[in-house]
């Protein structure tokens, strides 16, 4: 980009990472986007439970994720925040946007971490 207050457009470069159901920019530009999370954790009990298949996905070595032993105990210690009576949103969105950043090139791992943030922002 040339370093002006001009925006002309989305750049993403080197080692990043996009996930969005809609983008736009430029002059005009306009998004409207629309997620269905099916699946998606409908109370406290079923969080857990997903929390507790992601765990079991990522032990299991999954293809296309770089170090699943971390990623697995970083999914860990979210099962550990979401056993709590009152488990802590700050610190379960957390941990689910590092876990993001390690499965992203997982579609299914994704997806099932996409559905457990959008449970964690309705249910806590």
């Amino acid at each position: 980009m040339s370093g002006t207050a001009d925006n002309e457009g989305i750049w993403i470069e080197g080692q990043a990472t996009v996930v969005a159901g809609a983008m736009a920019a430029g002059t005009g530009a306009t998004a409207i986007g629309s997620t269905q999370y099916s699946g998606a954790p409908a109370d406290l009990d079923e969080l857990r439970k997903a929390l507790d298949a992601l765990v079991a996905q990522l032990r299991s070595a999954p293809a296309g994720v770089d170090d699943p032993e971390s990623l697995a105990e970083v999914a860990t210690s979210a099962q550990r925040e979401a056993r709590k009576s009152k488990p802590d949103k700050r610190i379960l969105s957390g941990l689910l946007q590092a876990l993001m950043a390690g499965v992203a090139n997982s579609t299914a791992l994704a997806n099932a971490v996409v559905a457990i943030q959008h449970a964690i922002g309705v249910l806590l």
